[in-house]
């Protein structure tokens, strides 16, 4: 795969075909040739990296170090979780005399690909430079280690290789010679994923598939492999292939239904793996997939059961008693999740998820016995980049549990770094142009008296980690209130429109060819969906905090529905979700700087949603919030039409599951700590600051 973000369709091609012809020029001496190719690419494809970075490369390979640094950075700035950019980027910084950023980039690429030589000698190189030497040396000595290792991982291949192929030829001698080339490379995509080797692995899964597209095993690998990598939406686009080609195999099934679960299309997810679990009653993996599609669906007890029914078969079943943890954790059963948090560590002690979580509901600190396990793990150089993830985020919770701060605070930075993702800041700031050009004010002028009238549907928006639990929360002690949580509808409707008004633009161009009745439609569509959760509610609060991209929309949809915005000191904000490891979403979350550029496009937005909106947004500061929880909680009954509930005020013991990161937080009285906890950090938060343009 070529970077994270493609173009579908006929575009998809061509912009493979056009890297493809990029790295032909280059690894045949041609630079200038594949400058041009990338420089035709970037200018239709600004957010693509790999072009970025072949010019880049081609540039420094061509002896033009002054113009390939742009380029690198720009790869790099994009894509900050891939090794070889980040290589190429410290080649061409020491070369230009610039040996501490080199050195940055040398270290995060050895954090990335703990096996690879070139990062290492780059470190070695610009130690040497900054006058570092007996760091030098050891850097020396760990290259030369890898250069040995990696000749002999190469002698080891080429010479399997070469087996895999004579074994071939034995079983099929006057075969077709493309069916035996589809042999060998799936034998060695086999080998490869059992040594852990995922990138190769997957090389060679798609050559296989390219060799014979009808063949069932190399679409379901890649399917899995990507869902590995947390990359659901490639593992989806996989395994559908996949089920075109066996719709009765309950293993694809079950794995495209897990898939979905994560992409939370959760309707549809439960609906397969019920299927499942009826057809094979007594099969354990579609029961516990069930298990934990019901616990991301929010449906906490169902999926307990779901686990205690895998458990009555396999006592030991380290994933139900995970999955069962994490389940009464949202339940509102802190101190018996924490005991099912144990034993799963028991079972397995370097469980990365549970020793996270058992961190996070501060149980685990240095002094734990968990803890030595955790950093033996984390010292494995045959871990997985999410998996090593995980376990910087649980050390980092666990050192700032025991209060070494700084210590905590660098593996959460490490953790972080391991997030291979793609995220463009300057596209995602010219996508929130489209949605202001489109919704405003003459937009609200036109659509005034269209949609639903309906005064069920409450929106809680704002960045995540910003009050919007806190704000259900109290909302939903209300007992005219249904908190429904994080529900992913107007995100999906927003995906989907352009297909709704029979319009080939993306949202939110197509929004010129709404009309009246088709809004009424939409909205009508949406209601229906939001009732079933509560037929009953006068209100249903819908907690999803990216709605605040798509307020316009619900403005026109529901002009009668409450939008409750909510707002945090953005250093607390960005630090919260820093720490928070947003598994699969959120790609802007894992570098500080890239935090702050967000948040910055964010506030962006909400001012001109507030201009063309004026009256329909009620702000509410967090800050503000703790200081006075009485007077903004009735503020906040007050805005959505309600009488006054007491039970707001003691909204701690509202007995609901809650599908959040603070899910804990919501079950216990208004705290104070939380504020201000930036200053703590201060120290290593400047790339937060640069990002927040020096606030």
């Amino acid at each position: 795969m070529d970077t994270l973000v493609m173009p579908v369709g006929d575009s998809a091609n061509t912009l493979s075909e056009l890297l493809a012809q990029a790295r032909d020029a280059m690894q045949g001496g041609r630079f200038d040739e594949a400058a041009q190719t990338c420089e035709s690419i970037v200018g239709s494809y600004p957010e693509q990296p790999d072009a970025w970075f072949l010019l880049g490369v081609a540039a420094l390979r061509d002896g033009k170090t002054d113009i390939a640094i742009a380029p690198l950075l720009r790869a790099v700035d994009i894509r900050r979780g891939h090794a070889p950019y980040r290589i190429a980027l410290g080649q061409a910084l020491l070369k230009t005399g610039d040996a501490a950023p080199a050195l940055e980039h040398f270290r995060a690429a050895r954090l990335l690909d703990p096996q690879s030589h070139e990062a290492a000698f780059g470190m070695t190189a610009s130690l040497s430079a900054l006058g570092q030497s007996a760091e030098a040396a050891e850097a020396h000595k760990n290259a030369l280690a890898l250069v040995r290792d990696a000749v002999g991982r190469r002698f080891r291949k080429s010479a399997e290789l070469k087996a895999i192929r004579w074994s071939a030829l034995v079983q099929s001698p006057l075969g077709n010679a493309q069916q035996r080339e589809f042999k060998i490379a799936l034998r060695l995509a086999r080998r490869e994923e059992m040594r852990g080797e995922i990138a190769s692995a997957t090389r060679s899964y798609a050559h296989a598939h390219s060799l014979n597209p009808t063949h069932l095993h190399p679409l379901h690998a890649m399917g899995r492999l990507a869902f590995d990598a947390e990359n659901f939406l490639l593992s989806r686009d996989n395994l559908e292939q996949a089920r075109q080609l066996a719709p009765d195999n309950l293993e694809i099934e079950c794995d495209y239904a897990r898939a979905l679960s994560r992409l939370a299309h959760h309707e549809d997810a439960l609906r397969l793996l019920e299927e499942a679990h009826n057809s094979a009653p007594d099969a354990i993996r579609p029961l516990l997939l069930l298990g934990w599609a019901r616990y991301r669906a929010g449906q906490s007890q169902r999926a307990i059961a779901d686990f205690d029914a895998v458990l009555d078969q396999l006592p030991r079943s380290i994933e139900a008693h995970y999955g069962r943890a994490r389940a009464l954790v949202d339940a509102g059963q802190s101190q018996e999740s924490i005991l099912w948090m144990q034993r799963t560590v028991a079972l397995a002690p370097d469980h990365a998820g549970a020793l996270r979580e058992l961190a996070n509901l501060k149980e685990l600190t240095p002094e734990s016995p968990a803890f030595a396990p955790l950093l033996g793990a984390l010292d494995d150089p045959a871990g997985t980049a999410p998996r090593r993830a995980v376990l910087h985020m649980a050390a980092g919770a666990g050192y700032i549990n025991g209060g070494d701060h700084d210590q905590g605070f660098e593996h959460y930075r490490q953790g972080n770094q391991l997030k291979d993702t793609v995220f463009d800041i300057d596209a995602y700031a010219q996508h929130l142009d489209a949605i202001m050009a489109r919704f405003d004010t003459s937009h609200f002028e036109r659509t005034a008296e269209w949609g639903d009238t309906s005064e069920v549907p409450v929106f809680v928006l704002g960045m995540p980690r910003s009050g919007t639990s806190l704000v259900e929360q109290i909302l939903a002690s209300h007992s005219d209130v249904y908190g429904a949580g994080e529900r992913e509808d107007m995100l999906r409707l927003a995906d989907s429109l352009p297909e709704a008004l029979n319009d080939s633009r993306p949202y939110p161009h197509c929004l010129s060819s709404m009309t009246r009745p088709e809004t009424a439609q939409i909205s009508g569509d949406f209601l229906k969906s939001l009732r079933r959760v509560d037929p009953h509610a006068l209100r249903i609060i819908d907690k999803m905090p990216d709605n605040f991209h798509h307020i316009g929309l619900i403005a026109t949809l529901f002009p009668n529905a409450r939008i409750i915005h909510c707002q945090r000191d953005p250093r607390d904000t960005c630090l919260s979700i820093y720490f928070g490891d947003f598994v699969g979403s959120h790609p802007y979350s894992y570098d500080l700087t890239n935090l702050g550029r967000y948040h910055n496009q964010y506030e962006r937005l909400m001012r001109h949603w507030n201009t063309v909106l004026p009256g329909r947004i009620l702000d509410v500061r967090y800050e503000d919030l703790v200081d006075d929880q009485e007077g903004w909680s009735r503020k906040m009954v007050a805005f959505a039409g309600l009488d006054w509930d007491p039970a707001c005020i003691e909204f701690h013991k509202t007995k609901r599951n809650v599908r959040t990161r603070s899910n804990d937080q919501v079950r216990r009285p208004i705290y104070r700590s939380s504020l201000g906890r930036w200053k703590t950090y201060e120290a290593h938060l400047q790339p937060l600051f640069d990002g927040l343009d020096g606030r």
